[in-house]
This record gives C-alpha cells, structure tokens and sequence, in this order.
C-alpha cells in the first residue's frame, strides 16, 4: 500500500465536488475526519493539510478521500493508501456524473 501524508482530489466530473478523509482504525471501524474541502467545482483540485493535522492518527490501517458530488452519490476513494509523515501526496480523479458512474480513483 502506498504510503503518503496528503491526499489531492482532481474534479474531472459534472459536479460540484467536496470530500473529507476516512481512516481505518486499529478496531476495524472507520472514522471521517471534521476536515473538509469546501466544495468546488470541475477542472479544480484541493489539498488535504498533513493529515495528522486534521486528526489521522498514526496507527490507521488505511487511509482513503470520502467524497460528495453535491446533489448526487458519495463514495470513497480506491485504491486506499497508508498514512505515513512523509510528505508524498496522493492524488485521486473525481469522475463521473451525479448518480451516473461516480468514482474517486487514485492515480498517482
């Protein structure tokens, strides 16, 4: 799994977009941080702070984006990655319409 400490949402889709960030927790639940992007919309990224900033702690199994297309479907992102004080940025793609095709997809 690959091991980052941000995480970068590209909006390639026909929506207006926002996500936050799920972790897995050692107890096998997941958790959503108060984190938010604000929404924007396509043709627009944004940039999650370091994530032990905004709550993820060290020891989470996965780490993935949780996002919303306003008005539409939520999802999360795949594959997941791992959290690590590294400073790698992972950067996803939103695509898709509001209910039609709607995916977070990491890509690099």
């Amino acid at each position: 799994m690959r091991q980052i400490q941000k995480i970068t949402v590209v909006n390639k889709g026909a929506y207006v977009f926002n996500f936050s960030v799920q972790w897995l927790g050692t107890d096998g639940k997941w958790n959503t941080t108060e984190w938010n992007s604000g929404n924007y919309p396509v043709a627009q990224s944004r940039t999650t702070p370091p994530l032990e900033e905004i709550g993820v702690p060290a020891n989470a199994l996965a780490v993935t984006p949780y996002g919303h297309a306003v008005a539409g479907t939520s999802g999360q992102g795949t594959p997941f990655v791992a959290y690590a004080a590294n400073g790698q940025i992972a950067t996803y793609e939103a695509t898709g319409t509001t209910f039609i095709g709607f995916a977070i997809t990491l890509i690099d």
